[in-house]
């Protein structure tokens, strides 16, 4: 359904004007109430209605927007919306700049302030504040399982309009309800600099051929170079003979695949090679406007996802196949992870790692017991001990594997757990990070060792494989009073023994999705989206801009 708050705010305030006149400012909280009353739809998570009442009435209903300084820093503010990848036009930004200049005229003559005027520079920015902060789209939209919604509290809008009329700053009142994190800042930055090259045209597509490498002589190799010297992959200044596809070239290629992780069924992570083949040749391709595109439905998600975040945190980024601990908003452990199907999509959500556990067992879930395990039970008998599995009852007491009729059972109804024992065989690897959530998903390591080599790498049953997951459990356990090497957590694993350590403070995961992102050396990084769950957001933000008031005004309603 499309948000409808603009054009409702615009007919709303359009009926004050009785005619064409001055609209009276509404004098009692029932007279401001009718006004916005209309506002409050219920596809909106954030009623701005609500903040506009408190507001005013905390006013005894007087005009706010005075000052003509004010309206134009609030004109300006709606402007910048822009520079984090939301339409100014969200905001009312025709219908502000039109009114605005109305009512210059109209107080030059009678000295009268317009009530429509006001109301919606006051909606316009509670509207901003709040879509800079939590983000302008609904995220349970897009994902019934998200649990990383914050509280809003609309007295906090109110508190910061008064702030910014007091001081005039209405653009740093704003951009400060921003996410302040590194990742978003780099977006923002990222965006920026793709609008300029799409200012200046663009690039030019690459038409298709042969295989370009080191030492062919092409037409297209002077369209490669400006390609990748308008993304910065390759200096402006490189020398060689243009026409020709030399090692200076072919590193710039690489620098491109290495960002943008071509998806390519069985391919290795090192077969980058700087050779531009049909792969390669599509990803030059994608039009700077979908780029833009990328990076504004990934600045949405970060305004979803990091307000209010601690600063030490695991991030896990599903699209990109990575997995960062922050420490002080800066990377101290990165490593490679496996992430779940399409068929078996890892969520997105929030939790914490409570718990450490070394040589963990491994109960079979029910969806790999019915597809997996059920059916090669029933055809090889011996199947549960080459997979060093043991059977037991809901007591918790050994059956014997023999004694069962596997026949008789689905996984649903069947009144025993299968347990795999500790060891470098077992499912989840050697350690597990548990982190309690509704989703039964966790981190662990994994025998999987040579998938990590693979670039696309979803197909995990929906849990997060990790490479090099032992550093990342030094890193979590480790404190000042109780110091955590490699060593000894090899003689834990020495043991064969389940042992749990809870860290010495939980470690909050965010189990993200961003197809776009900007690392710590500055590069941007485009992924695959292996779940395709762009469009939807990218199409509820193009649906976000909404007609002016004069336009509507020529409507049927």
């Amino acid at each position: 359904m499309r948000l409808m708050f603009s054009l409702v705010i615009a007919l709303t305030l359009m009926g004050m004007a009785g005619g064409g006149a001055q609209a009276a400012f509404p004098q009692t909280p029932e007279g401001l109430r009718a006004v916005v009353d209309s506002l409050q739809l219920a596809d909106d998570r954030y009623d701005p209605g609500a903040s506009l009442i408190r507001f005013y009435e905390g006013r005894a209903f007087h005009p706010a927007w005075l000052d003509p300084a004010h309206v134009r820093a609030m004109v300006a503010a709606v402007r910048a919306a822009e520079t984090h990848g939301l339409d100014p036009e969200s905001f009312h930004l025709a219908a502000l700049k039109r009114l605005a200049g109305q009512q210059a005229s109209a107080a030059s003559a009678s000295g009268d302030k317009d009530a429509r005027l006001d109301i919606l520079l006051s909606a316009s920015f509670f509207r901003l504040a709040h879509s800079l902060a939590y983000g302008f789209l609904d995220p349970v939209r897009f994902n019934r399982d998200w649990n990383f919604t914050p509280v809003v509290d609309g007295q906090d809008a109110v508190d910061l309009l008064t702030a910014a009329l007091a001081d005039g700053r209405f653009q740093e009142h704003l951009e400060n309800q921003a996410p302040s994190h590194p990742l978003y800042r780099r977006l923002r930055t990222a965006l920026a600099n793709y609008r300029r090259i799409e200012a200046a045209g663009g690039w030019r597509p690459i038409p298709q051929g042969s295989l370009l490498e080191v030492g062919r002589r092409d037409p297209r190799v002077p369209l490669v170079r400006a390609r990748l010297e308008l993304t910065g992959d390759l200096r402006v200044d490189t020398p060689g003979d243009p026409q020709v596809y030399d090692q200076p070239l072919a590193r710039a290629v690489m620098r491109f695949q290495e960002r943008t992780r071509v998806d390519r069924e069985g391919a290795l992570v090192d077969d980058d090679d700087g050779a531009v083949g049909e792969e390669t040749l599509k990803a030059l391709n994608v039009p700077v406007g979908d780029r833009i595109r990328q990076l504004r439905v990934n600045l949405e998600r970060c305004r979803w996802l990091l307000h209010d975040q601690p600063a030490s945190f695991i991030l896990v980024d599903m699209a990109g196949y990575r997995g960062y601990l922050f420490k002080d908003n800066e990377i101290i452990w990165r490593a490679r992870i496996q992430v779940g199907d399409p068929y078996r999509e890892t969520p997105s959500f929030r939790s914490t790692v409570t718990r450490v556990e070394f040589n963990p067992t491994w109960t079979v879930p029910l969806g790999i017991l019915q597809k997996t395990v059920l059916p090669k039970i029933r055809k090889d008998p011996g199947y549960l001990e080459k997979q060093r599995m043991q059977v037991f009852d809901r007591d918790r007491r050994p059956v014997d594997p023999a004694a069962v009729e596997w026949q008789r059972y689905t996984a649903a109804r069947l009144p025993y757990r299968i347990v795999q024992s500790p060891g470098p065989h077992n499912a989840v690897g050697r350690v597990k990070f548990i982190m309690p959530n509704k989703h039964f998903i966790y981190l662990h390591d994994t025998p999987h060792k040579a998938e990590f080599g693979l670039i696309d790498r979803a197909f995990s049953a929906g849990c997060i494989r990790v490479d090099k997951p032992f550093k990342l459990a030094k890193r979590l356990l480790d404190s000042p009073a109780d110091p955590w090497t490699i060593g000894r957590i090899r003689n834990i694993l020495a043991t064969g023994r389940t042992q749990r350590y809870q860290p010495p403070r939980p470690m909050p995961v965010l189990m993200v999705y961003l197809t776009a992102m900007v690392d710590d050396q500055e590069q941007v990084l485009f992924r695959e989206d292996v779940y395709k769950r762009d469009l939807a957001v990218a199409e509820a933000l193009d649906r976000s801009a909404v007609p002016d008031e004069a336009a509507a005004s020529q409507s049927e309603v």
